[in-house]
C-alpha cells in the first residue's frame, strides 16, 4: 500500500466525522434536520463537478480538436475526482440515513422510497469502485449510471424536503 493510499484510508473515517458539528446546537429537532441538509449539500458538491467533467468529457471526445486536449488536461486528475466524488457521497449517505433513522417516527413512503433509492446508488457505487469481476463491473456501471434513478433521486429530495413537517 503506497503512502498516498494510506493517507486516503486514513482520512476516510475522518470525513464520515465531519456530520457531527450538526448536533453542536443540541436543539434535538433542529440538529436531526441539520443531517439532512448535510447530506443535500454534500450530494450537490459531491455530483455537480462529477456529471459536469463527464459530460465534457463525452462532448469532447465527439468534438475532438481543443476540446479533447482540454479533456485529457482533465483526464490525467479524473481518479482524484472520482475519490472526492465518492468520499462525500459517503458522507450525505451516512448524514442522510441517520437523519431517517432519528426521525423513523415520522416515516412516510416518500422518506423510504428515498432510502431505498440512496441505498441502491450507494451500493451500486461501492460496488462498481471496488469489485474487481467484469460482469458485476458492467452491471453496476448500468445500474449506477442511470439519468432516471439520478432523477428519481432529486424528486424524492425535493418532495422530501416539500412535505417534511416544520
Amino acid at each position: 500500500m503506497t503512502a498516498k493510499q494510506k493517507l486516503c484510508m486514513g482520512l476516510i473515517p475522518i470525513l464520515l466525522l465531519l456530520p457531527i458539528p450538526a448536533f453542536a446546537d443540541d436543539d434535538g429537532e433542529e440538529s436531526i434536520e441539520n443531517l439532512g441538509w448535510v447530506a443535500i449539500g454534500a450530494g450537490i458538491i459531491a455530483n455537480l463537478p462529477f456529471i459536469v467533467i463527464n459530460k465534457y468529457r463525452k462532448y469532447a471526445v465527439s468534438a475532438g480538436g481543443q476540446s479533447l486536449i482540454v479533456a485529457r488536461k482533465i483526464g490525467s486528475s479524473f481518479k482524484a475526482i472520482l475519490n472526492f466524488h465518492i468520499i462525500l457521497n459517503s458522507i450525505g449517505y451516512f448524514a442522510g440515513m441517520t437523519h431517517g433513522l432519528l426521525l423513523s417516527e415520522n416515516l412516510d413512503s416518500i422518506s423510504l422510497s428515498l432510502a431505498i433509492t440512496m441505498t441502491v446508488l450507494m451500493v451500486s457505487g461501492v460496488l462498481l469502485r471496488y469489485t474487481s469481476s467484469r460482469n458485476t463491473r458492467i452491471f453496476n456501471r448500468l445500474l449506477h449510471g442511470q439519468f432516471g434513478l439520478v432523477i428519481l433521486l432529486v424528486a424524492l429530495i425535493a418532495l422530501h424536503v416539500l412535505t417534511s413537517d416544520d
